[in-house]
């Protein structure tokens, strides 16, 4: 299984492991083929991206 990053700082790639901060695009149900395999969207959410994000020490 192949996913496309859609949005995010990775938008466009191709990847065969779900980064962080992306999750499986529930819109697009069936698989895409492309070449031999199958690729599925893969869409950013901003909101893991505050969850991910390092915490700044205040001084």
């Amino acid at each position: 299984m192949i996913y496309v990053l859609v949005g995010g700082p990775r938008d466009g790639q191709h990847v065969d492991d779900l980064p962080r901060g992306y999750r499986l695009s529930l819109s697009d149900p069936q698989p895409a083929p492309f070449g031999e395999f199958d690729t599925v969207r893969a869409v950013w959410f901003e909101l893991d991206e505050a969850m991910f994000r390092t915490t700044q020490r205040r001084d």
